[in-house]
């Protein structure tokens, strides 16, 4: 079974896609804050993606990004309320796999978890 890191500061929308994910027979861990997801990914080396928002405490979701990319290539698929271009454009350089804008379908997420763990 894939197991499937949350990183949202939103605990609703944080349970609604562990809850959906899961329904989807995927395991699904969750942080609520960016230290919690650098951590967790650094410890759970069995991690096949990371949903990471953008606008975390403690560590922003770029800074986790970058962390994350010094010692890991997990998958990792953006989910923000930044709708703007050039925010997708710097995150996929950065090392993200995909990005996703708030508000967005559980099913559109769905699909591209689908696709990124194709890769």
């Amino acid at each position: 079974m894939k197991k499937i890191l949350t990183a949202e500061d939103d605990k609703e929308i944080n349970r609604l896609i562990c809850e959906y994910l899961f329904s989807q027979g995927y395991e699904t861990l969750s942080a609520l804050n960016g230290l919690d997801a650098v951590r967790m990914v650094r410890e759970n080396t069995e991690l096949s993606l990371l949903i990471l928002d953008l606008m975390l405490p403690f560590q922003s979701g770029d800074m986790v990004l970058q962390k994350i990319r010094e010692f890991s290539d997990i998958p990792v698929i953006v989910v923000s309320a930044k709708s703007e271009t050039s925010s997708k454009i710097d995150l996929i350089r950065m090392g993200a796999d995909d990005y996703i804008t708030k508000p967005f379908d559980l099913d559109e997420l769905l699909v591209r978890v689908e696709a990124v763990l194709r890769r």
